[in-house]
């Protein structure tokens, strides 16, 4: 576990204190959780950079080079959660192409989020590992489970990005996932800098509201993406139905799959979307029109019965 900590990249958010003259610098690194304390220390850059002292940067740490090695820093802002900036990006809709993104996952492998999972009908979901209430991150994740025991993961990937880049370091999602059975080749646990995750969250259009220091509010989107590496279908709420996404998702790749589940998921997303992201409207909905369906229903056949009856006595 020690070596596969020092092969690990791990995102950082830290402090420039002193540029030097050999590409390197002394930075102030906030802690990563199970990973390691908050430091000051020299750090190399893997290309040349120039920051003036204070600046605040993310970049991905790589703990195998002495000194350690800054992959791409950049200016950024502490990680703050809250309401997305779509007017600043491209969102992702239906049709969308999954937008460019350096993640690292639960093993520290870089990953990146428009390429890794091509030719594969993907789930995408995001969470974070410290979620209190047991209905939705937990939940969610639950669900991931029992999709990956039925979904051959030579067709299908499932991925869940965190919410919660501060603390969801590689090694923090690395215990969740096994605390899911997550398996590697099916299901990836994502993190990434602070700005990386806010720009996706910007993109998929997720609102993250802090509620203490270590809760948030926020929307529960599934999102399945074609094999081409487009957005085939979004679903609006976490309370989904496995049935439903496994249907969807192996209509998606091309397999047979139960239509009646389909139809469920679709209805209840739509009614979702239409009533401001209450999942509950959504069921309601649709136990009303199943209601209304068999009611039409029970009423033609009683027409139908009393045509034969009024025919006969005629």
């Amino acid at each position: 576990m020690l070596l596969a900590a020092l092969l690990a990249l791990i995102p950082i958010h830290g402090v420039v204190i002193d540029m030097l003259g050999d590409r390197t610098a002394i930075v102030r690194t906030d802690p990563i959780p199970k990973m390691m304390p908050a430091q000051i220390r020299r750090y190399a850059f893997a290309r040349p950079a120039s920051f003036h002292s204070g600046t605040s940067v993310d970049a991905l740490l790589d703990p195998s080079t002495a000194p350690p090695t800054l992959l791409d820093p950049v200016p950024a802002t502490v990680f703050a959660p809250g309401l997305p900036d779509s007017g600043r990006v491209v969102p992702v809709e239906i049709g969308s192409a999954l937008p460019a993104a350096e993640l690292i996952d639960q093993h520290g492998d870089q990953v990146a989020l428009d390429r890794a999972f091509a030719g594969k009908t993907l789930l995408l979901s995001f969470v974070f590992t410290r979620c209190p209430d047991r209905d939705l991150c937990p939940a969610i994740s639950a669900k991931f489970a029992y999709l990956q025991s039925r979904l051959d993961p030579r067709r299908f990937a499932l991925a869940e990005i965190t919410l919660d880049p501060p603390y969801d370091s590689p090694a923090v999602l690395r215990d969740y996932a096994s605390s899911y059975g997550a398996r590697t080749e099916s299901w990836m646990l994502l993190t990434g800098t602070g700005s990386t995750i806010q720009h996706l969250l910007d993109e998929f259009r997720i609102s993250s509201m802090r509620v203490s220091t270590d809760n948030f509010l926020h929307d529960d989107k599934l999102y399945i993406v074609a094999p081409t590496g487009r957005v085939a279908s979004i679903v609006q709420t976490g309370g989904w139905d496995p049935a439903g996404v496994l249907a969807a998702a192996r209509t998606v790749s091309g397999l047979a799959a139960n239509p009646f589940e389909r139809f469920k998921l679709a209805l209840i997303s739509q009614a979702v979307a239409i009533c401001g992201g209450s999942q509950f409207a959504g069921i309601a909905l649709l136990e009303l029109s199943l209601f209304t369906f068999l009611t039409v229903l029970a009423a033609l056949g009683m027409w139908a019965v009393a045509r034969v009856l009024w025919a006969s006595r005629s």
